[in-house]
């Protein structure tokens, strides 16, 4: 989605992974587009990634409403995925942006009740990129 945007002063968020030393995911931070209020809203303990509790609820909600209440009609959420499942704050947050603006998400290619529950609204089309052929 980074690159599609380029540099596209488009309003939004993003998540990103750090690697521990043995090379897996070792946190899941989310961000503002363009760098500023990195959260950390994920933790590997053992063998699984998991919610850091209330992160989403607090920080991820409010970065929603800061990109909700910028200028202009578009966003991006890049990416929106398991961990959401756990704060139903943050999903309602990033629904009222659905609503709000026109958005360019990636989502998590998962059967999961939030994401299908995005998959399915009238409004959205969505490209399957496992499914894209190159000419």
């Amino acid at each position: 989605l980074e690159a599609l945007l380029g540099d596209r002063k488009v309003p939004g968020l993003r998540s990103g992974v750090e690697r521990g030393a043995d090379g897996l995911p070792a946190l899941v931070w989310l961000e503002e587009r363009g760098g500023s209020g990195r959260r950390i809203i994920g933790r590997r303990t053992g063998a699984a990634m998991e919610p850091v509790p209330g992160a989403l609820d607090t920080a991820g909600t409010e970065l929603v409403q800061r990109v909700l209440s910028a200028p202009g009609d578009w966003a991006a959420v890049d990416e929106i995925g398991f961990l959401e499942q756990s704060s139903p704050a943050y999903q309602q947050a990033l629904w009222s942006l659905f609503e709000g603006k026109r958005v360019l998400a990636a989502l998590r290619k998962e059967n999961l009740p939030f994401l299908n529950h995005l998959r399915a609204r009238e409004d959205c089309f969505v490209l399957d990129l496992d499914e894209v052929r190159e000419p």
